[in-house]
């Protein structure tokens, strides 16, 4: 299921229609069509939040389902050594190698 379709499915269980869903986010109806139809990429950070609000979503869980990295989390892993590092083991069990790979640091 891709963004659109995962999004559409959110506001059709709450039983909202497309309108309703626009108005409280503070767009376009034919712009949230076109997102629920792919027909447009996922919207930034700040479009994503409000939509998550009007659905009553986690806005970082709804963020994350858009295909993007919330900027609070980037905040995080770029500034925090410690969850950098997290990270960086985690990807590295996923993958035998990364190119490059000497243990950098941030």
């Amino acid at each position: 299921m891709d963004f659109g379709e995962y999004m559409r499915s959110l506001r059709t269980t709450k039983n909202m229609k497309q309108l309703q869903l626009a108005q409280a986010a503070e767009l376009s109806t034919p712009y949230l069509s076109g997102i629920e139809k792919g027909k447009v990429p996922p919207p930034s950070e700040e479009v994503l939040i409000r939509l998550a609000v009007a659905l009553g979503e986690d806005p970082y869980s709804f963020t994350v389902k858009a295909g993007k990295v919330p900027a609070a989390f980037q905040e995080i892993i770029c500034n925090d050594a410690e969850t950098f590092k997290y990270f960086r083991r985690k990807i590295k069990n996923q993958h035998s190698k990364i190119p490059g790979d000497n243990e950098g640091s941030l």
